[in-house]
Protein backbone atom coordinates (compact mmCIF):
# COMPACT_ATOMS: atom_id res chain seq x y z
CA UNK A 1 0.00 0.00 0.00
CA UNK A 2 1.18 3.96 -0.76
CA UNK A 3 -0.27 6.96 -0.41
CA UNK A 4 -2.25 8.08 -3.74
CA UNK A 5 -0.34 10.36 -5.96
CA UNK A 6 -2.06 12.91 -8.73
CA UNK A 7 -0.09 15.21 -10.47
CA UNK A 8 -1.81 18.66 -11.88
CA UNK A 9 -2.75 18.61 -15.25
CA UNK A 10 -1.13 21.98 -18.05
CA UNK A 11 1.83 22.33 -16.11
CA UNK A 12 5.26 23.45 -17.65
CA UNK A 13 6.82 20.18 -17.45
CA UNK A 14 3.73 18.43 -19.15
CA UNK A 15 3.18 21.16 -21.61
CA UNK A 16 7.10 20.89 -22.20
CA UNK A 17 7.09 17.32 -23.12
CA UNK A 18 4.08 17.22 -25.08
CA UNK A 19 5.51 19.46 -27.50
CA UNK A 20 8.67 17.71 -27.77
CA UNK A 21 7.29 14.53 -28.09
CA UNK A 22 4.96 16.27 -30.90
CA UNK A 23 8.37 17.06 -32.32
CA UNK A 24 9.88 13.25 -32.58
CA UNK A 25 7.00 11.52 -33.10
CA UNK A 26 5.72 13.27 -36.32
CA UNK A 27 2.97 15.66 -34.75
CA UNK A 28 1.41 12.53 -32.51
CA UNK A 29 -0.67 13.98 -30.09
CA UNK A 30 1.09 13.18 -26.48
CA UNK A 31 -1.29 10.12 -25.14
CA UNK A 32 -1.84 10.79 -21.50
CA UNK A 33 -3.53 8.51 -19.04
CA UNK A 34 -3.91 7.69 -15.30
CA UNK A 35 -3.51 4.25 -13.68
CA UNK A 36 -3.74 2.59 -10.59
CA UNK A 37 -0.46 1.19 -10.03
CA UNK A 38 2.33 1.85 -8.06
CA UNK A 39 5.08 4.02 -9.59
CA UNK A 40 8.64 5.41 -8.78
CA UNK A 41 6.96 9.05 -9.09
CA UNK A 42 4.61 8.49 -6.33
CA UNK A 43 7.95 7.94 -4.43
CA UNK A 44 9.57 11.57 -5.71
CA UNK A 45 5.96 12.72 -5.13
CA UNK A 46 4.86 10.93 -2.15
CA UNK A 47 7.94 11.39 0.21
CA UNK A 48 9.73 14.12 -1.63
CA UNK A 49 7.53 16.58 -2.86
CA UNK A 50 9.37 16.23 -6.18
CA UNK A 51 6.15 16.49 -8.69
CA UNK A 52 7.13 13.74 -11.27
CA UNK A 53 6.17 12.45 -14.85
CA UNK A 54 6.09 8.68 -16.10
CA UNK A 55 6.85 8.65 -20.19
CA UNK A 56 7.90 6.13 -21.67
CA UNK A 57 8.53 3.65 -25.12
CA UNK A 58 5.44 1.33 -26.01
CA UNK A 59 5.46 -1.51 -23.92
CA UNK A 60 3.70 -5.34 -23.38
CA UNK A 61 3.83 -7.39 -20.19
CA UNK A 62 5.32 -5.02 -17.82
CA UNK A 63 7.57 -7.16 -15.04
CA UNK A 64 6.24 -10.49 -16.28
CA UNK A 65 8.52 -13.12 -17.77
CA UNK A 66 7.65 -12.23 -21.28
CA UNK A 67 8.30 -8.43 -20.66
CA UNK A 68 8.90 -6.54 -24.26
CA UNK A 69 9.52 -3.11 -24.84
CA UNK A 70 9.19 -1.64 -28.95
CA UNK A 71 13.61 -1.05 -29.91
CA UNK A 72 11.61 1.61 -32.51
CA UNK A 73 9.80 3.45 -29.66
CA UNK A 74 12.56 3.32 -27.57
CA UNK A 75 14.62 5.70 -29.87
CA UNK A 76 12.05 7.94 -30.02
CA UNK A 77 11.43 8.24 -26.39
CA UNK A 78 15.49 8.69 -26.09
CA UNK A 79 15.27 11.74 -28.54
CA UNK A 80 11.69 12.94 -26.86
CA UNK A 81 14.20 12.84 -23.50
CA UNK A 82 16.59 14.71 -25.05
CA UNK A 83 14.76 17.22 -26.57
CA UNK A 84 12.61 17.67 -23.11
CA UNK A 85 16.42 17.85 -21.35
CA UNK A 86 17.63 20.54 -23.68
CA UNK A 87 14.43 22.67 -23.67
CA UNK A 88 13.78 22.58 -19.82
CA UNK A 89 17.48 22.97 -18.50
CA UNK A 90 18.77 24.91 -21.75
CA UNK A 91 22.15 24.51 -23.07
CA UNK A 92 25.30 26.51 -22.30
CA UNK A 93 28.28 27.17 -24.46
CA UNK A 94 31.51 26.61 -23.13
Amino acid sequence: MHAGYALTEGTVAEDTLRAVHAVTHAGAALDVYVTACYLDAAVFSVHGNIPSLVYGPVSENIHGIDERVSLSSLKRVTKTLALFAVNWFGVRED
